[in-house]
């Protein structure tokens, strides 16, 4: 009997033995030859797609130049900007762009920053001088121009200050312009 228990417990030893040797060696060796080469295909994926990115920059540069010019053409786009500073000064340039094309003389354009809390809007304040007529352009070139912008506030009044020109009109306005950061 001692040599047949001698035996299984060699045989129990040795079956024990193994399916440590499988369960703790062989298994996560296996599974990490597998993640490896998971992320070994991946990042050959990502090299092939950076590659072909590559390859067609120039066709890549100039289908955004197209889609812009489309855009462009097409309507009213809200102002991108990568700071809050760059946006207030587009905007500006806008509103004053306007003004000088309606003829309308600027007496003070405040832009404010965009509140981080409130959402991405910037408001801004114009007071200019001018005739009906330029203001009634402004309000055209807000309306239908290339910048998204709502009028918020408006005030007119006869500029009594000209006595010779009864048609000249001090305007304020406020707006607010949607702005995109990226």
């Amino acid at each position: 009997m001692e040599r047949r228990e001698a035996r299984t417990i060699a045989i129990g030893g040795s079956v024990v033995t193994v399916a440590l040797l499988i369960a703790f060696v062989l298994l996560p060796f296996t599974r990490r030859l597998q993640l490896r080469a998971v992320e070994l295909e991946a990042t050959r994926a990502s090299i092939r797609e950076l590659r072909a990115l590559v390859a067609g920059a120039t066709g890549l540069d100039s289908a955004g130049a197209a889609a812009d010019a489309a855009l462009g053409v097409r309507g009213r786009r809200v102002i991108r900007a990568r700071t809050s500073a760059l946006a207030a000064s587009a905007l500006q340039s806008f509103l004053q762009d306007a003004s000088d094309a309606s003829r309308l003389l600027v007496t003070r354009l405040d832009v404010a920053p965009a509140d981080s809390a409130g959402g991405h809007t910037l408001p801004a304040s114009l007071a200019a001088q001018g005739d009906i007529y330029g203001l009634a352009d402004f309000l055209g070139h807000l309306e239908h121009g290339p910048r998204v912008v709502h009028v918020e506030r408006m005030m007119v009044q006869i500029n009594s200050a000209l006595r010779g020109a009864p048609d000249m009109l001090q305007v304020t306005i406020t707006v607010r312009a949607p702005v995109i950061l990226e």
